[in-house]
């Protein structure tokens, strides 16, 4: 490589920023290898993926000190010692575009592996080591899903969004957010209605005279309503929506709260028979609210609450 190829290259790897993911290495008996993990080093499973078939599974483990994860993945079957020196272990880097990167590592002559089908591929550094390249993810966005205050920090309304897709896994986690919220007497009263239909976001955003535009440019919406014999439903509905807004920040995703009960939509009908005629929903249940989701084009500048401070009154008002 030229020194003019050379600097060309480390400049282009500057501007790359690539983060740090996870290492994975190869395990044999992963129940024992989590419970190793668990023991030793004060980690937890904070999620799994695999086929339905059980071949393989890879199991990523985490803790509240580090963003950094361990992935372990298991074969099923396998009995064979894996050498975990050599490619049965790699680290995993993510970048803001992979296209990019890509261009960079086949100049330098790096990549030994390429899946097109996982969107992904490999660099090998001098000594034979594998490195797994990904596009930047949402949830790579931020690391602050275990750190509820560090979360409530950076969480912002965010009204525009990126063209980028929502992962799955990643709305699955938003969606398991509002599934685990509090719920007066356990009832859970509430119904998610999950849209990825563009035509349908389109229509969804004429649910409110105003304050509903950016469905427009939303990858999902989850619109939550509840039965109103339970007493709480208010309230439990409005856990529900605070806890996937505060999980899509976590997870870097760009979402807003928008209000559906009492409100009005464009064509002068209650928001709620308009949105309840657009999916199909019963009319004997009420709606809360519609959380916009959507992949961020920037990270917003946490709000200071300095200010806020004289709104908390020490034993008595």
């Amino acid at each position: 490589m030229s020194e003019l190829v050379q600097e060309i290259a480390i400049d282009q790897a500057q501007n790359l920023k690539a983060r740090a993911l996870h290492r994975c290495i190869h395990v044999l008996d992963k129940d024992a290898s989590i419970a190793f993990y668990q023991k030793a080093l004060g980690m937890d499973v904070v999620r799994r993926k695999g086929p339905e078939d059980g071949s393989w599974e890879n199991i990523f483990m985490a803790n509240q000190e580090s963003g950094f994860e361990l992935e372990l993945t298991w074969n099923n079957g396998r009995v064979e010692p894996y050498v975990n020196g050599g490619r049965d272990t790699h680290l995993a880097f993510s970048v803001a575009d992979i296209n990019q990167a890509r261009a960079l590592h086949e100049q330098m002559g790096c990549v030994c592996f390429v899946n097109e089908a996982m969107g992904l591929y490999f660099i090998e550094d001098p000594d034979g080591c594998w490195i797994e390249i990904l596009q930047e993810k949402q949830r790579n966005l931020s690391q602050a899903g275990t750190d509820v205050l560090a979360a409530l920090r950076r969480r912002r309304s965010v009204r525009q969004y990126g063209e980028a897709p929502i992962a799955q896994e990643a709305l699955d986690q938003v969606i398991e957010a509002g599934l685990r919220s509090a719920a007066g007497r356990g009832i859970r009263p509430w119904e998610l209605v999950v849209v990825k239909n563009r035509e349908v976001l389109d229509r969804l955003a004429q649910c409110r005279e105003a304050g509903s535009a950016m469905l427009t440019g939303a990858d999902a919406a989850v619109v939550v309503v509840a039965d109103p014999g339970c007493d709480t439903w208010i309230e439990d509905c409005s856990i529900v929506m605070a806890n996937m807004h505060l999980e899509a920040s976590a997870l870097g995703l760009g979402s807003c709260w928008i209000q559906g009960r009492g409100r009005t939509a464009a064509d002068g009908r209650s928001t709620k028979d308009f949105v309840f005629d657009l999916l199909g929903i019963p009319g004997n249940l009420e709606l809360e609210a519609i959380l916009s989701l959507g992949s961020l084009t920037e990270i917003p500048e946490p709000r200071g609450i300095e200010d806020l401070w004289s709104k908390v009154h020490q034993g008595a008002y």
